[in-house]
């Protein structure tokens, strides 16, 4: 793991050019790989930056859901300084906020220009997993999102400078995680370059990510991610996400055969 890297004397996080590397092939795919239906490469660009304010937005603002009642009682006796308020605000995304506000960034542009959500959605769609293979790469320099301690081989100590606890081997669920997305996006390319009906992407994502998050969860150790009863945060949206990506796949499905007969 490598939390930071030297360039002509200025130290930079290993997240965020990782971050933007995702980005920036996410857009590439999104724009010039998948079939777009009837939309335009300027469309698919723009939309995909609303998406990305709604990103930044989302996956904030479910952090700070999250963590603010705990923050709030850690400070309580011990004043907040700035260096506490400018963490806040500049460490801590969590992926489903993320998503949540990318959908809701491409519902605006689509109603603002009157375009189709399903054509905008399902052309970007297989960036998503693509993005999130790489940012979860950035985890593990970080050492932040770690898994639960585990002997090696099969738990890795951090560095002393990331994230993550030290002197303890804790399973790296970041690496596990990005593996599967990467399966993932290669399954939704190939799935992709086909027309299919509206929705069936979109669908087949939120399904194949919400099983996938919902056991993953199981091998994370961190303690910000909000517990409620015996599921995490993130398992509790896996539970919902997973009958609507369902519901979005096989009604598809469903529309295009009464259309075809």
């Amino acid at each position: 793991m490598l939390p930071t890297i030297t360039v002509f004397g200025l130290t930079i996080p290993m997240y965020g050019p990782l971050i933007l590397i995702g980005c920036v092939l996410g857009l590439f795919v999104a724009v010039y790989l998948p079939v777009r239906r009837d939309l335009k490469k300027q469309d698919i660009f723009f939309c995909a930056l609303y998406a990305l304010i709604g990103v930044i937005v989302g996956a904030k603002l479910l952090y700070l859901a999250i963590s603010l009642p705990s923050l709030i009682e850690a400070h309580a006796q011990v004043p907040w300084t700035l260096s506490d308020i400018n963490a806040l605000f500049t460490h801590g995304f969590v992926f489903y906020g993320g998503f949540i506000g990318a959908v809701l960034g491409i519902f605006i542009y689509s109603k603002q220009y009157r375009l189709s959500f399903w054509h905008l959605a399902d052309s970007m769609i297989p960036s998503v997993p693509l993005i999130h293979a790489i940012g979860r790469i950035g985890c593990f320099c970080a050492g932040c999102c770690y898994g639960r301690a585990m002997d090696p081989p099969w738990g890795v100590y951090f560095r002393a400078d990331s994230a993550a606890p030290q002197n303890v081997a804790l399973f790296p669920v970041q690496l596990l995680e990005s593996a599967f997305n990467f399966v993932l996006f290669i399954l939704l390319f190939r799935y992709s370059r086909k027309p299919r009906a509206d929705r069936q992407i979109t669908g087949l994502y939120i399904a194949c990510y919400g099983v996938l998050r919902f056991i993953l969860e199981y091998f994370r150790g961190d303690g910000d991610r909000g517990m409620f009863w015996i599921f995490s945060t993130s398992q509790w949206i896996s539970l919902i996400l997973v009958p609507i990506g369902l519901y979005l796949l096989l009604n598809a499905r469903k529309c295009n055969d009464k259309t075809t007969h």
